[in-house]
């Protein structure tokens, strides 16, 4: 990237870099996930300071040719009322640790971009959260390259029906189960992104078994947390 060219961004993680400086982990619109260091961010006269700030779209420009870039410019507008999101912060620190561990570094994935931008505005309009993250978890999957086979039943390669039964099998897809409450009609629902008419509960279950075998197994910092919170 020249010095010279802006890109935009969300941060998605910081972590301290020495006494005064910040470590950014961002998912930029041109070049993907990012890691920037800011460097004086934290004293009080830096130009960085008080802009480093999550979902929030920020304005930057970087410099150097390693994977750890120098932050050299940010903006954004203080005016935008993205970043208050309080009781749904846990639920967007979720996503952003997702797109953390998903993500490969330095390769631009500009519709997903654009698809977490759109996620953000959902959520601030009120939207129902649950099935705001659903929808974004479905999407981030097929974009990624993790998609569900809604079409087929893995064992006769027969099309889903809807008066059937059927188990979901991580990285397979859909087996015929009779001991299975997920019916055929809620798969074919899920294909066609009618969310509202699946149980919430079937459906939650579905992205987070799909996503957990995306992380080979690791569990979410923020899951963790979320834990913590209900107990």
């Amino acid at each position: 990237m020249s010095p010279s060219e802006w890109d935009e961004c969300f941060l998605l993680h910081q972590r301290a870099y020495g006494e005064t400086s910040v470590i950014a982990e961002v998912f930029s619109r041109k070049n993907g996930k990012m890691s920037l260091m800011a460097r004086g961010a934290k004293k009080p006269k830096s130009k960085f300071f008080g802009y480093l700030a999550p979902f929030t779209k920020l304005k930057f420009t970087c410099s150097g040719r390693s994977d750890l870039k120098t932050l050299t410019n940010i903006d954004r507008d203080f005016s935008d009322s993205s970043n208050n999101f309080t009781k749904k912060s846990y639920s967007l620190l979720y996503i952003n640790e997702l797109l953390m561990r998903l993500l490969p570094k330095g390769a631009a994935q500009e519709d997903l971009f654009i698809l977490y931008e759109s996620f953000l505005s959902q959520v601030l309009a009120e939207n129902d959260l649950e099935l705001t993250l659903r929808h974004f978890e479905l999407d981030l999957l097929d974009m990624l390259g993790y998609g569900l086979d809604f079409e087929n039943e893995i064992d006769r390669n027969e099309g889903i029906e809807p008066s059937k039964n059927y188990s979901f099998i991580p990285e397979r897809g859909f087996r015929e189960s009779s001991n299975s409450n997920f019916t055929g009609e809620d798969i074919i629902n899920i294909r066609t992104r009618d969310l509202s008419k699946v149980s919430k509960k079937y459906l939650k279950h579905l992205t987070q078994t799909a996503i957990h075998f995306c992380l080979d197994g690791r569990d979410l910092a923020s899951r963790d947390i979320f834990k913590r919170i209900r107990t």
